[in-house]
């Protein structure tokens, strides 16, 4: 359960970080959670669904199939 508090907290910091332009700070959390190298946009989903309980990698690969379709 602490996995998706600390995934809920990542989330919103996140968010708060990149408004800040805190890149290091991105970096951390992108790291943390195997999603360095995505676009801000595609680590939001992935956090997203990490706070569902759901696989981060999925949920990226499921939004990018439907934007493609």
């Amino acid at each position: 359960m602490s996995h998706l508090i600390d995934a809920r907290r990542d989330r919103e910091d996140y968010v708060k970080y990149l408004i800040a332009g805190r890149t290091e700070k991105c970096i951390q959390i992108e790291d943390r959670y195997d999603l360095f190298g995505f676009p801000p946009e595609l680590v939001s989903i992935g956090l997203t669904a990490l706070v569902e309980g759901k696989d981060a990698h999925a949920a990226i690969d499921d939004y990018c199939n439907q934007v493609d379709a």
